[in-house]
C-alpha cells in the first residue's frame, strides 16, 4: 500500500463519516471500509402489487399499502492499492431485494420502486 493510497482512503472514510449520521455509516475496524445503511422514505399510500401464482390458478393481483421498508445496506472494502489501481469491493443487501437482483451490476433494472 502506497502512502498516497492510504492517505486518500483515510480522507474518503473521514468524508463519509462527516456526510452520514452515526447510525447510517459504520467504519470497519479491521480493514479500510465500512457499511452504509440507507433508509428509503416512501410517499404516502405507497402500494405494492403482487401477482398471484399462475401454477395454482391464482392470477389475481393483490395490493398492499406499505409505509416502511428495511434499509439498503452497502458493505465495502478498500483494497490496499485503492484508489490508484483497484476499485472498492462491495456488496449490496436488502431484505426486500432478491439475491439475484442485488448481485446484478445494476440491481435497479429489475426493481420498480
Amino acid at each position: 500500500m502506497s502512502t498516497r493510497d492510504k492517505e486518500e482512503q483515510e480522507d474518503e472514510l473521514l468524508a463519509l463519516a462527516s456526510i452520514y449520521e452515526e447510525d447510517e455509516f459504520k467504519r470497519a475496524e479491521s480493514a479500510p471500509g465500512g457499511e452504509i445503511s440507507i433508509c428509503l422514505e416512501l410517499p404516502p399510500n405507497f402500494k405494492v402489487i403482487v401477482h398471484g401464482d399462475e401454477k395454482q390458478n391464482k392470477k389475481d393481483l393483490i395490493e398492499y399499502v406499505v409505509s416502511f421498508l428495511p434499509p439498503l445496506v452497502l458493505n465495502f472494502e478498500l483494497p490496499p492499492d485503492y484508489p490508484s489501481c483497484s476499485a472498492p469491493k462491495y456488496t449490496l443487501s436488502c431484505k426486500w431485494l432478491f439475491q439475484a437482483q442485488a448481485s446484478q451490476e445494476n440491481p435497479w433494472t429489475s426493481c420498480q420502486i
